[in-house]
């Protein structure tokens, strides 16, 4: 989270676009940025997961068997004018990819919201969450500052066992051999050139600069770790 901030600032200040993919070596739950931590929904069998609050809304994932993405975007660029046009933009090419992959992906095309809403993010629907065979396997939510933007999203890959309630895109048992290191590591790259080429930016390969490394450093210390942080939130 801490990485995703700082390539947040990088595209106020610097006016870059940055695509970053990862996973998760433990399930952790990401709170949305305006979301209560004590909510009564919370199940027990959470309690001793890690969590972190996210700078992005939303409701609270559950992360464990994913594909996570961070993707930032200035504010010269056309799609940071409308962020509706941005989950389309990032979404269109997942489909595109999964179906090339015999992965038959759709848009929800329909909202619904319950009277409360559910605290985990994969029991609320949007038009643009992807499903999979009626189900959703990715949500994306975004944070705006001084006119860039951050999306993160996550890529339901297999269900977890901290949520049963929620089927992967890859859990039918012909798909499930698929969920190995090159097959991962092939969908992110086919991904990651096909959004480049929605958002028509040349896709360029690097690693955080020194300054990105330092401010992310600065930020884990100084905000992620914090209980205060996670626990409510606070303006960032």
């Amino acid at each position: 989270m801490a990485v995703d901030e700082s390539l947040l600032e990088s595209a106020v200040a610097d006016q870059v676009c940055s695509l970053r993919w990862y996973r998760w070596d433990q399930a952790t739950i990401s709170l949305g940025y305006f979301q209560k931590n004590n909510n009564e929904a919370q199940q027990s069998l959470w309690e001793d997961l890690p969590r972190v609050r996210r700078l992005s809304g939303g409701g609270a994932i559950l992360h464990h068997h994913e594909l996570t993405y961070s993707f930032t975007v200035p504010a010269s660029h056309p799609l940071a004018k409308s962020p509706p046009d941005l989950y389309v933009a990032i979404h269109q090419p997942l489909i595109d990819i999964l179906a090339a992959h015999d992965l038959p992906v759709t848009f929800r095309g329909v909202s619904f919201r319950a009277d409360s809403e559910p605290f985990l993010c994969f029991g609320r629907g949007d038009e643009r969450d992807l499903v999979y065979q009626g189900k959703k396997i990715l949500g994306s939510a975004q944070r705006r500052r001084r006119g860039a933007i951050v999306q993160h999203g996550s890529l339901l890959l297999l269900t977890s066992e901290y949520a049963p309630e929620f089927p992967g895109l890859l859990n039918q048992l012909a798909q499930t051999s698929r969920y190995t290191d090159d097959f991962l590591n092939t969908l992110t790259a086919d991904f990651s050139n096909a959004i480049a080429e929605a958002v028509q930016l040349p896709l360029k390969s690097r690693n955080l600069t020194d300054e990105e490394t330092r401010r992310a450093e600065v930020l884990e210390k100084e905000k992620y770790s914090q209980d205060a942080w996670t626990s409510r939130k606070k303006q960032a």
